[in-house]
């Protein structure tokens, strides 16, 4: 026996909106359970910080805090199937926003990071002496600074010690980027 298919304006629950019963089918019941369980996956991989900073629903925010304190795997597996069910029981759409929003965020400075160290890489290829072209760029950076900093970050490397240089160069370019 064919099932009849949903029509994607209707809502997840089943329920048309003129309130008539609509079959749904046992598959499509797991997929939206599926979809929650994930959304409820990526709220418990945010830091605990960027849950207290969404809006979330109270009973959802606790139970997503209280997962992060919990510590066996078992109490964990439990945690997050009760977190799926709060997620199903609530405005799922506005969680679905505010974690992608979450996301968006921390890819961008994700991306950000990742150039600065391309940048990095790239002035510590160059070495101290063929400089000129950056220092055009950034009018407001030391060159003697900027030199020295290229030099001990390539003689650390040389060398096998830790990167202090390195780390200095980074947070320089990371403070020219942000200005």
């Amino acid at each position: 026996m064919a099932r009849r298919r949903i029509p994607d304006a209707l809502p997840p629950s089943g329920v048309a909106a003129d309130n008539d019963i609509r079959d749904v089918s046992r598959s499509q019941k797991k997929r939206e359970s599926n979809a929650m369980q994930a959304l409820g996956e990526a709220l418990v991989r945010l830091p605990a910080s960027k849950v207290r900073s969404m809006n979330l629903p109270e009973d959802l925010e606790r139970a997503v805090l209280e997962w992060h304190a919990m510590s066996t795997h078992e109490a964990r597996r439990r945690q997050l199937q009760y977190i799926g069910r709060v997620v199903r029981e609530g405005d799922w759409e506005a969680v679905a926003a505010q974690v992608s929003e979450v996301r968006a965020v921390k890819q961008t400075e994700d991306d950000e990071f990742h150039r600065i160290e391309e940048l990095r890489e790239e002035l510590l290829a160059a070495g101290p002496d063929r400089l000129q072209a950056y220092l055009e760029q950034w009018p407001d950076v030391d060159p003697r600074h900027l030199r020295l900093l290229v030099r001990d970050a390539l003689a650390e490397r040389a060398a096998g010690k830790p990167p202090r240089a390195g780390r200095a160069l980074f947070r320089l370019l990371r403070d020219v980027a942000e200005e």
